[in-house]
């Protein structure tokens, strides 16, 4: 693989990530319960360390590191806000629309993983699809409790 191509496939994952970040970002402020609400505060700024430490490696390729989430995740965003303003910030709605981005997320890192990355580079971005993996696994259990009516401290909103 390039040096080129793994530029771009980094800048991809730092796409993923700042998606990750933002949407983590606002499942915190829709749902209406402090738990979540601090697990998912944790997981925006999770993401927004691995952002960064993706921009640091595009740049020490030589690279021009990507920026920004793309136009999917903000539609995502979108899709969440309103899932949570028709649900009242319902913690299952919220979790959902997480752990179905956590999938998108999974298979980005998890086609990365894949690739011909050497290096420190593979090992950043193995450490990083480890931890998106754990997220979504989490996630995972969060909905079962959520389904089987465990109860999560709520907020006073």
């Amino acid at each position: 693989m390039t040096t080129e191509e793994t530029i771009a496939e980094l800048n991809g994952l730092i796409e993923t990530c700042k998606n990750g970040e933002f949407g983590y970002r606002a499942a915190a402020a829709d749902v209406r319960n402090t738990e979540l609400e601090t697990v998912f505060t944790r997981y925006s700024k999770q993401r927004g360390q691995f952002a960064k430490s993706l921009q640091a490696e595009v740049e020490r390729l030589g690279g021009n590191p990507e920026q920004s989430g793309s136009v999917g995740g903000t539609l995502a965003r979108g899709w969440m806000d309103l899932k949570s303003a028709l649900s009242s910030g319902s913690a299952a709605a919220i979790i959902a629309s997480c752990e179905s981005a956590e999938l998108a997320a999974m298979a980005a890192f998890d086609w990365a993983v894949n690739l011909d990355i050497t290096g420190q580079t593979r090992v950043l971005v193995e450490k990083q699809a480890k931890a998106v993996r754990e997220t979504h696994a989490r996630l995972v259990r969060l909905k079962a409790e959520e389904s089987e009516g465990s109860k999560f401290q709520k907020t006073d909103e």
